[in-house]
């Protein structure tokens, strides 16, 4: 038993210091650094890889354009971002809390015309939350609808 465990003390390497001089040990699985500078390590790896995705050359792109236009060229592309952000709504997780407040709501809970779910508290659109939902619009639409035209015909029959 002896034997194996000075084999062991032979194979393994002496020790090396993390590569960043952090003070710590480093690992040869982990390319030499410690596991703290490993993690920093792929998570500046994984910001690299979603920041040459698609979606984020554009946003570089509008950047880099924002720098060097007009002021015009910059509302017209605040605009457009504006759009961007008004199209994506965002998705209630956790249908059993208020959106507004996290309270849990249970079976109770008000869901409003704008998709969310609400406490007794933020049901109410105006005062409790802010509706996406155009309450007037709706309400000229269903009046129109339950209302036609009523127009008197312009020569008197006989």
């Amino acid at each position: 038993m002896e034997q194996h465990s000075c084999e062991q003390q032979q194979a393994s390497p002496e020790p090396k210091l993390c590569r960043n001089n952090c003070g710590f040990f480093g690992n040869p699985a982990t390319m030499e650094l410690c596991s703290k500078c490993y993690r920093e390590y792929n998570e500046k790896e994984k910001k690299n890889e979603t920041a040459s995705s698609p979606a984020a050359l554009v946003k570089e792109a509008r950047a880099d354009v924002e720098e060097h236009a007009p002021a015009d060229t910059k509302a017209a592309l605040q605009g457009q971002c504006d759009e961007d952000e008004k199209r994506k709504p965002v998705e209630q997780k956790n249908r059993n809390r208020c959106f507004k407040c996290s309270k849990k709501v249970g079976l109770l809970g008000f869901e409003c015309r704008c998709g969310y779910v609400f406490c007794s508290g933020h049901r109410h659109a105006g005062d409790g939350h802010e509706c996406s939902f155009d309450y007037a619009a709706f309400d000229r639409q269903k009046l129109a609808e339950a209302n036609p035209v009523v127009a008197a015909s312009k020569l008197d029959k006989l």
